[in-house]
């Protein structure tokens, strides 16, 4: 079973690669290496109607689908405060009209995209947050039913990306085990989103957190431990994979190692040259588990 690779394209801009600028070079170059996707940026409000035209008419042309949008949840990503766990209710329907608007944005491709929701705070607190977690949860559960209830009748797949202690809420929502537990909580379709630089700080080990996952995992990022290249840090790839072929996963693998490094073309190559050699490798591993299983 071959997986679906896709590439986050304003992961690519901390090496300076601006596909707002110049889509055309960096969108052929992705397609040539063999990627499915990319997954792009949801800001409706910063990137105008013609810029995503002609963005996505290229990738339409490439053959690349958008499997995912990103939707910025940091202020140093978002440029503002967008917090769907805030008990300032202001701030909380700042994030919750945000994410609306990119729904609205993902349900007019022609195969809506994923959206990720996160829980992040404005101010990091270490090591460990001072708003009590059960508060936390009741206001970010209630902003992903309002997010939820408003995408599913659009047909906008909707997950939720824990985030580490260190980037988000220290103690809240920063693993998957949490994330599924929001997930069957809220209900809707909600499924989680599993970022393996994210899991590598806060999970236990990364086979079983896929299994965890399980039937609710909609969609990965993809790096290694030290978020860079796969097979730089040391995160068990073969097993990883194997997981993924336990629990029957059918989504994308986006890359997503920050800062970019070496530089992007060696990236995008290597990332997926190396899970590709993985895919192979587990392939005959799981062909000979097959033939020694008993009656076979």
């Amino acid at each position: 079973m071959a997986f679906k690779y896709s590439v986050i394209l304003c992961t690519l801009a901390t090496d300076g690669i601006d596909v707002w600028k110049t889509p055309g070079p960096i969108l052929e170059h992705i397609a040539e290496l063999g990627y499915d996707g990319v997954d792009v940026d949801a800001e409706p409000d910063k990137i105008t109607p013609a810029q995503y035209e002609q963005v996505l008419g290229i990738c339409k042309a490439l053959g690349l689908k958008v499997p995912a949008m990103i939707c910025a949840w940091a202020e140093w990503h978002a440029g503002e405060e967008r917090n769907l766990a805030s008990s300032d209710e202001a701030v909380r329907k700042v994030a919750v009209d945000y994410t609306k608007k990119c729904v609205d944005l993902s349900a007019s491709l022609d195969e809506p995209a994923l959206l990720e929701i996160d829980a992040v705070a404005s101010e990091i607190e270490y090591p460990a947050t001072k708003i009590p977690i059960k508060v936390l949860r009741e206001n970010f559960a209630k902003s992903a039913r309002e997010i939820c209830a408003y995408a599913e009748p659009r047909g906008v797949p909707i997950a939720i990306e824990p985030i580490n202690r260190f980037e988000g809420y220290a103690g809240f929502l920063n693993s998957i085990v949490e994330a599924r537990s929001i997930a069957d909580e809220v209900g809707l379709g909600l499924g989680v989103l599993l970022d393996f630089f994210h899991v590598n700080i806060e999970d236990g080990p990364v086979a079983e957190t896929i299994r965890v996952a399980g039937e609710k995992l909609r969609h990965i990022h993809l790096a290694d431990s030290n978020r860079q290249l796969p097979g730089t840090g040391h995160i068990d790839w073969v097993e990883t994979v194997r997981a993924l072929h336990a629990i029957d996963f059918k989504g994308y693998l986006s890359v997503d190692s920050v800062p970019v490094k070496p530089d992007w073309k060696t990236l995008l190559s290597e990332s997926i040259d190396f899970m590709k050699n993985i895919e192979q490798i587990v392939e005959v591993q799981e062909s000979i588990d097959a033939q020694m299983r008993p009656g076979h």
